[in-house]
């Protein structure tokens, strides 16, 4: 049986002595910029894989890291699953938490993924565990840690089979208590009818990250939200109503009429228009009463061009 190495390069039409030279540099061929979070002052670091490595990244994806599960719970980046699915299972409860990660995908890394495939049991030879680290993992300048990116394809994939043991541990004590559990990428989401459940399983997830030593995993203690129904609950950028109806948030509304005005006015990058398609996708799948406002303004013709790229 050929080796996952050899098959990759004959997958991407490399010689042996090609391919090995291209993993070997992977971790560096990226290109790194920031972009502005909404807090004031601070960035967020994307570090893209250049097209060759892409390339690789989703022959790995496709063809070895699609064999291992995502846990239930994980409902980010899942095919068949959209964000509202993150959102269903908190719709009757009365109470809500919502933790956050810290630094979530560099805080993942080659060393946490090594121990992942070691758990598996699988007949990977140590240089072909190697390979894929390189292939997989960003290497930042002036450091010789290999970390997960924010915009390399493969990473929403890898996290959330990094997580499987934080997802099976979580699940199994909200399970025992009866509180619902929903993680979406760095988002996590636990609903329950009484509040003291909530504070019992907040208090169960800060010590499991205390204790985890692959992938070592922090809470943002700023970032933590206690809500009930009298007050305004969303999750992922949802809004859930007291009578259980999830709708898209008002200033979400106007980003994307915004958008859409761009659009129609010629002053939409293409990049841009990328974006909008996809929120339109995203509006159709949760609350497509506003899709059929969007095309009652500005006609059926705009929307369907937004939508096809047309």
């Amino acid at each position: 049986m050929p080796s996952l190495l050899s098959t990759l390069g004959t997958a991407v039409l490399l010689s042996p002595q090609e391919l090995m030279k291209l993993i070997r540099s992977a971790p560096r061929r990226y290109k790194v910029y920031e972009i502005a979070k909404r807090t004031p002052g601070q960035f967020r670091v994307i570090a893209q894989p250049a097209k060759e490595v892409k390339a690789l990244q989703h022959w790995v994806m496709n063809h070895f890291l699609n064999q291992f599960p995502v846990h239930a719970a994980a409902t980010a980046y899942c095919v068949g699953h959209g964000i509202a699915d993150n959102v269903r299972p908190h719709l009757n409860s009365k109470f809500l938490l919502k933790l956050d990660f810290k630094n979530f995908f560099p805080s993942l890394t080659a060393q946490d993924f090594r121990e992942f495939i070691e758990k598996q049991k699988t007949t990977l030879a140590e240089g072909d565990i190697e390979a894929l680290s390189r292939i997989l993992f960003w290497k930042p300048k002036k450091t010789n840690d290999l970390l997960l990116s924010i915009g390399a394809p493969s990473s929403p994939l890898l996290s959330n089979l990094l997580l499987m043991d934080f997802d099976v541990n979580v699940s199994a004590s909200c399970e025992k208590i009866g509180v619902a559990y929903t993680r979406y990428a760095d988002d996590l989401s636990f609903s329950a009818d009484v509040s003291s459940k909530l504070q019992e399983i907040e208090r169960a997830v800060v010590t499991l990250c205390r204790q985890m030593k692959s992938p070592k995993l922090t809470i943002n203690p700023g970032k933590t939200v206690r809500v009930s129904k009298r007050d305004s609950r969303r999750i992922t950028g949802l809004t859930i109503s007291n009578d259980a109806r999830v709708f898209l948030g008002r200033d979400q509304k106007r980003r994307i009429r915004a958008s859409v005005h761009h659009y129609v006015t010629g002053r939409l990058a293409k990049e841009q228009q990328l974006e909008l398609k996809g929120m339109l996708a995203y509006v159709n799948a949760v609350e497509p009463s506003f899709l059929a406002r969007l095309r009652k303004k500005y006609g059926s013709d705009v929307i369907r061009h937004i939508q096809t790229g047309s």
